[in-house]
């Protein structure tokens, strides 16, 4: 994101005016994630414009240089970007920042007494081989942060601070970057238009626009009033990446097109498939669902795997760069709005074991399509992880802490960190600290302070890997049916 021009802290730059290439690029896509084509982007400063075609991207590309005004710091600022630090602050400033290895060995140290006023970037990446476990201090002033920096699988990473974020860079050492104060204007027809401010012009930006017919806030699928049809109770098949998917629909027997239904998606584990699902009545949730408010999806996974449990086993994607799990989701709730009458603000996923895994990948990029997800013993790996939006998502999770399928701790991943990103990203106090269970019982920890709508509960028992704890389908109702 602060990319831009980039000096060393050690050059002295003006801070009236900054030289920059323009080199802005994205999608511009509807509440479900479809390209908008047509769509009119502006850079509003520079009365730059480009339309979209059908995929819905766009690029305004300038390579003469732009004259811009550099943004002034109005006050002392840290915040963590993928995994760079970035300081800004309205006066001469002395900074330090020191890497130590877990044993409390000095890595790397930069400092600097009279640091003049400005933005800053640090990289952890490329100051130091973040293939290990960081501490990470840093003095901004008389301010002073700890932070622990854990890598985990595909290059990604976790910090967990005392008192900031998460953070991606290309530059070495501490730079002095450029912060512009620009805009990008969306307008599209049958869209609301859409103005977003930009720190560089230099970066990949995509922005979704609201629909001028229907809000999301109606809580009503453009399916509503439409008749039964060719989707109701069933079992049916989408063709996804050319792969033929199959899923089945449970749709209530006094189905009214009038009347927004609750969607929730059971998402199955590794040695089951959709009729598992079904059969345990969607993870043992239908039986309470006695005024026939929800309407019910189990997809399933690809054909991959052989298990002496269940012959030829649908799985979901492990691949990193394999999203087909995401678009078939993608393509099933946009098949609902159209054709049922659906509740488009409560839309809830639920798994156990490689279903809560998928469940969770969907939660750290499907958080304006899902309400809240449930997931039982899930992990942050062995799955397709998409980069995370950081954005608030209802979440509860439950892990048996003697799980070794799933586990709770597995040396900076499992799930523990599911929940803690979450709690991190909601708002909550104290994210890395949970009251887990210490006997055969259950212990349920409800994350205090977190934005308002967006709860955060992990439940810890004494037990392995299951999702047949006899308290588990009550929390799980009570938990989605506050929203």
């Amino acid at each position: 994101m602060y990319r831009g021009i980039k000096l060393c802290f050690f050059i002295l730059i003006s801070l009236a005016i900054n030289a920059q290439t323009i080199n802005l690029r994205g999608k511009i896509t509807n509440s479900d994630r479809d390209p908008i084509a047509g769509a009119v982007v502006t850079l509003v400063n520079q009365g730059l414009t480009d339309t979209t075609g059908t995929d819905g991207m766009y690029e305004i590309k300038h390579t003469e240089v732009a004259v811009v005004r550099q943004l002034q710091p109005e006050f002392k600022n840290f915040i963590v970007e993928n995994d760079n630090l970035v300081f800004s602050f309205p006066e001469t400033t002395p900074l330090q920042i020191e890497l130590f290895n877990v044993k409390g060995n000095l890595l790397k140290r930069v400092a600097q007494k009279n640091l003049s006023s400005g933005f800053y970037r640090f990289s952890i990446k490329e100051n130091v081989l973040a293939s290990q476990v960081l501490i990470i201090r840093v003095a901004l002033g008389n301010d002073t942060r700890t932070f622990k920096y854990l890598p985990l699988q595909n290059g990604s990473f976790f910090i967990n601070q005392v008192a900031a974020g998460n953070s991606a860079t290309r530059s070495a050492d501490l730079m002095k970057i450029a912060a512009i104060n620009d805009t990008l204007k969306v307008t599209a027809e049958g869209y609301k238009d859409k103005v977003e401010p930009i720190t560089s012009y230099e970066m990949d930006f995509d922005i979704i626009l609201e629909s001028e017919a229907t809000s999301p806030d109606t809580g009503r699928s453009i399916g509503c009033g439409k008749a039964l049809s060719d989707l109701k109770t069933g079992q049916y098949t989408i063709s996804i990446a050319g792969e033929q998917r199959k899923y089945l629909v449970v749709v209530p027997d006094n189905y009214n097109p009038d009347k927004p239904y609750k969607l929730l998606f059971g998402m199955h584990c590794m040695n089951s498939n959709m009729n598992g699902v079904k059969n345990d009545g969607f993870y043992r949730l239908q039986q309470f669902d006695r005024d026939k408010n929800f309407i019910w999806i189990a997809p399933e996974g690809t054909q991959t795997s052989m298990s002496s449990m269940c012959g030829n086993c649908p799985l979901w994607k492990s691949d990193a760069n394999n999203s087909n799990d995401h678009v078939l989701f993608d393509e099933l709730l946009k098949l609902a709005k159209e054709k049922l009458c659906i509740d488009t603000a409560r839309v809830f996923s639920v798994g156990f074991s490689f279903g809560a895994m998928y469940s969770y990948s969907l939660s750290t990029n499907h958080q304006q399509q899902l309400r809240a997800v449930v997931t039982y013993a899930p992990a942050n790996y062995n799955i397709y992880l998409p980069i995370n939006k950081h954005e608030p998502i209802a979440y509860m999770q439950t892990t048996g802490l003697s799980d070794g399928t799933c586990p709770w701790d597995q040396g900076g991943r499992g799930g523990k960190y599911c929940v803690i990103g979450h709690a991190e990203d909601n708002g909550c106090d104290n994210p890395t600290t949970i009251n887990t269970s210490s006997g055969g019982g259950y212990k349920v920890h409800d994350y205090q302070g977190c934005n308002e709508g967006y709860p955060v509960k992990v439940v810890t028992f004494g037990g392995g890997h299951t999702d047949q704890e006899s308290w588990m389908p009550q929390m799980t109702w009570d938990f989605i049916n506050q929203f």
